[in-house]
Parts: C-alpha cells; structure tokens; sequence
C-alpha cells in the first residue's frame, strides 16, 4: 500500500536526511544499460556573440517563454516568484505586450482570491500559472495551479485552460479532479499529445494523467524515486537554502512529450532526467513491480531550471548550475550548446522553429520565492539563442 501521509515540500527544515536516503534509491535505477549515455561535453559550441539580448523588464519575472508561428510571444510571469498584476503576456512582433489571452483572465491574483478553494473552475481569472505548452495542433494549454504561494494552502482548484491563439480566447476550462490530488499536491508544469495532459505534481512527486476530454484525472508513479527530490538545487554558489540553512526540496515539476505522444520525461529541478513509455498508463495487465520499473533514467542532468522539446524530438534545457543551453537528441547524444554568465537562473525556454532558442535569466534565487528578502538586478532579460546549423559531432 502506497504512503498517504502528507509531505511539505520547500521544506523549512533541513532536508539532508531525506535527500540522502531517496539519492541512494535513485542510484538504483542507474545500474542497467540505461545508464551508458554520452557525458556531457564540457566546453560550448557557441560563443558570447550567438546569446543577444531580446527584451527585458523592470517589474515582471518571467519564467517561461513560447514562441507562435506568427512571430507572437507567450510570456508567463507566475505569481510564486513574487509578480504582481498579469500573469500571461503576449509580445507583438513589434515589441509591444498586453495581458492574454484577456485582461478579464489577469485580473485577479492569489492576494484576492477565496481563502478556500473551489471546484467551480470556468470563467475565472487565472490564479497561479504554471505552465504553458503549445500543441501541434496549435492550440496552447496553460496549467493554473491554484497555488500562488508554495509555503501557504491552495487558493483554487487546479484546472487546464486551452487557448486558441488564434482568436485570444479561452475555449476550454478542464479542472484537475480531487481525487488525484494528495494533502501537498502542487501542480507544476505540462504536457499534452492530443487529448491526454501529463502533469507533474512538485509537491507530492507523482504524474497525473488528464483525459482532456472526459476530464478524468488519474495519478500514476506517486512517490517514485525519480520523480521526487533525491539531490539538491545546484546554483554556481552551491546548494540552494532557505534562509534558515533548510535545504530547498520541489518534486517533480519539468516535463515534455514526444512529438508522437509515445513517451514523456520529466524531472525534478534538483533530481535526474526520466523517461517513460506512456503505454504504461492504460495498459490493464502491467503488474505494480513493472509500473515501477518502467522509469528509465535518461541522462544525469544537472540542476535544471526548464525544458522544451523540438518536433524531431530533441530536447533543450537550461542547467541553473553553470548557466548553460543544453540539448539532447533521442540518440542520446548531449550538446553544451552556450555557457554564459549572463544566463543567471535560466528558465523554461521556447523555439521558434526558425533557429533560434528564447530564454529568460529569471534570477530565481534571487526572487524571493524561497523565503528570503527578493535581491533581484533589474531588468530581467529575455535571450534570444541562435542555434548551431551543424549535427552532433558524436
């Protein structure tokens, strides 16, 4: 029987035990042939010159970017990194931004929101974003968390919110149901392949699977090693603390699906990269020992501070350790792309499928979003990458 009892993750009390005790499981699942990926090489292919500056901002913390084909920018600035006022930006070609899809979905944030949450999720302004993901068939997905402050209790029920782009309209509220949740849960990020979501939970570390259609929630993997926070956040100063020398901990949060919905990986900020087959979630014969052991460590990566993937299925990510761009392909082969020290805290990056790779140093550690008092070095400022024309060399 799986354990039940609740767990507070950003933990305010020094977590060295239990990251020990889950890194040594996590070890484990390092042993097969899994295990034989390249390393990663230590000097980048780019120089400074390749990483320019896109945008920036004095007030707004952005932690995600998402190119549209039309040369439109979705910008989320979430509410957990002390934002105030809208928490999804669209930029126009010509630089301009305004709240999206609608100043009537930005209106409200976590400070006004009903103390207790609430399961009537349609219609109502967005209360925490976390994460964004746009579908080939070009509708965007915005997961709201309903947690606005991770160290306090939910303000609303998560739900999905499918946007067209098109018409900057909500056309779709699909609420996360109850029974997928735990005492903890803190939704964070997601992915979706035709009419199923996957949702990683950062509080409980577990993945939930959305039937988008008949909005049916199951969680799948619930305390799996993989998927909770075996190692520390690593930043270029160490390991990240809260200001009372508590080690910070958050589950599972970083994920991203294949572009034929066949597998997903996911990953803790502080833990490894997982793969798994997503057959495993509507296969009635695999037994509980299987289901376990169909996670499969992908790389050994970093701190990660996002990921995205690319329509051949190559992944990007961005290592908050040494400020780098990373990418690997589904041969396994691992490119440092750029390492600059101007990509301080980096976040979930975007393509735009011309060539080039956005991505914001958010300065997360210094947001304030760990307890301590923000120290932020305005502005924050959006990268713009342009990525390398030749193959991997391996």
């Amino acid at each position: 029987m799986p354990d039940t009892a609740p767990r507070r993750r950003f933990s305010r009390r020094p977590a060295t035990r239990r990251l020990g005790v889950l890194a040594a499981a996590l070890a484990c699942l390092a042993t097969g042939p899994q295990a034989w990926a390249l390393h990663m090489p230590k000097e980048s292919e780019l120089g400074p010159q390749a990483l320019t500056p896109f945008m920036q901002s004095s007030d707004h913390i952005w932690d995600a970017v998402l190119p549209l084909p039309d040369g439109r920018m979705v910008l989320e600035a979430p509410a957990w990194l002390g934002n105030s006022g809208p928490q999804l930006f669209i930029r126009t070609p010509d630089g301009a931004t305004a709240p999206w899809p609608a100043a009537m979905w930005n209106t409200a944030q976590g400070s006004s929101a009903p103390d207790a949450p609430t399961q009537d999720t349609a219609a109502k302004p967005i209360i925490a974003a976390a994460g964004l993901t746009r579908t080939a068939q070009g509708t965007l997905w915005v997961l709201d968390s309903g947690v606005p402050q991770r160290e306090q209790p939910p303000k609303a029920a998560p739900r999905l919110l499918e946007i067209d782009p098109t018409n900057n309209a909500v056309v779709r509220s699909v609420p996360i149901q109850a029974d997928a949740l735990q005492p903890g849960s803190i939704l964070s990020g997601v992915a979706v392949h035709e009419h199923t979501a996957y949702v990683p939970d950062s509080g409980v570390g577990a993945i939930l699977v959305v039937d988008l259609d008949t909005g049916i929630s199951r969680r799948f993997l619930d305390r799996h090693p993989a998927l909770t926070a075996t190692r520390p956040i690593m930043t270029p100063q160490g390991p990240l603390h809260h200001p009372n020398g508590g080690l910070v901990a958050m589950d599972a949060s970083m994920i991203a699906v294949s572009p034929d919905g066949s597998w997903i990986v996911v990953q803790p900020p502080g833990g490894y990269l997982s793969r798994i087959d997503t057959g495993i979630f509507n296969d009635p014969h695999i037994t509980p020992a299987a289901f376990e052991e169909s996670v499969t460590q992908w790389f050994k990566t970093p701190s990660l501070g996002g990921l995205v993937i690319d329509s051949d299925g190559t992944l990007y990510w961005s290592d908050i350790t040494t400020g780098s761009i990373q990418s690997y392909t589904t041969g396994r082969i691992p490119r440092r792309l750029i390492t600059d020290d101007r990509l301080r805290w980096p976040t979930t990056p975007g393509l735009d499928g011309k060539g080039h790779l956005y991505v914001t140093a958010s300065q997360v550690d210094h947001s304030g979003a760990f307890g301590g008092a923000p120290s932020m070095n305005w502005p924050v400022t959006l990268y713009q990458l342009t990525l390398p024309t030749t193959p991997p060399t391996h």
